[in-house]
């Protein structure tokens, strides 16, 4: 599970720039779940969030690496004290 929190978290970090990426093992379902943060979603939609970012994980995840994903939420800096 650790080395695909860090080939996600690689992904993720390459391809939204200066953003924060904190993803943990969701037990007892041996899937990751978290947070992609980043300014450059200011003024986007969450689905048109969540589309950039499973773009992503479709390039660089096989499809077996993909079913281990359970949630990423997308948010921008300003919106995390309401989430955390």
């Amino acid at each position: 599970m650790e080395e695909l929190i860090r080939k996600v978290t690689d992904a993720l970090s390459q391809s939204f720039p200066n953003s924060r990426v904190e993803l943990e093992q969701a037990s007892p379902a041996q899937k990751v779940g978290g947070f992609l943060i980043w300014q450059g979603f200011e003024g986007q939609e969450q689905i048109k969030r969540q589309r950039q970012m499973w773009k992503v994980l479709r390039e660089h995840l096989t499809k077996q690496e993909q079913l281990q994903i359970t949630a990423i939420l997308t948010a921008t800096p300003d919106e995390m004290p309401a989430v955390h």
